[in-house]
């Protein structure tokens, strides 16, 4: 019960922030030209992170933007697959309980979006560059949103729960030795010979 209340309560309370920071930054800046325009922008440290407002009709980072109705379908169905995969687990860590809240949070997060904004498409605001390390494959990183990063940190979690805490991973232990004093433990008894 404890599992499914914190499972519950990271998915809606992720979903809330990333719709609530997405509505605040989006009613901020006006409208752009066309969907992908990116009007203006705020710089919060400068030459490395900014924030203004883009809608991608793709996938995570901007990913896979030529099928939208395809996304839409996947990412409505995901949802009770998630539900489904987290209740059908008997004994779930909590590890697991916090990577499945997160990835549904993200998941409802740009599901929200891509239902029921006017665009049809997910609204990402957030904006990094010159990334250490990153920056040599892709600069300025693709624009994004909190559900982006909710379902990034979640799978990562769920990679590190399956490699390391999933119990049928686990090798069971070697049964301990019988005592010598036990019936059948010990040395075997030499037989003398005729």
């Amino acid at each position: 019960m404890r599992h499914a209340a914190l499972f519950l309560a990271v998915a809606l309370l992720g979903a809330f922030l990333d719709l609530l920071t997405k509505q605040l930054v989006f009613d901020h800046f006006e409208r752009g030209e066309g969907m992908n325009r990116w009007p203006r922008e705020v710089v919060l440290i400068d030459g490395f992170f900014s924030y203004g407002c883009t809608r991608n009709p793709g996938v995570i980072f901007g990913l896979g933007q030529g099928g939208p109705t395809v996304w839409l379908v996947i990412s409505v169905l995901a949802i009770p697959a998630i539900l489904a995969i987290f209740f059908s687990v008997k004994r779930p860590r909590w590890i697991l309980t916090i990577s499945l809240g997160m990835i549904l949070a993200g998941t409802i997060g740009n599901m929200y979006d891509r239902v029921f904004t006017e665009e049809h498409a997910v609204r990402d605001f957030l904006k990094f560059s010159n990334v250490p390390l990153l920056k040599y494959m892709v600069d300025p990183w693709p624009l994004f949103n909190l559900a982006d990063s909710f379902i990034c940190v979640g799978v990562f979690l769920l990679t590190v729960e399956m490699l390391f805490f999933d119990e049928k991973k686990r090798k069971a232990p070697a049964p301990a030795p019988a005592p010598a004093d036990a019936p059948g433990g010990g040395p075997a008894p030499a037989v003398e010979g005729k």
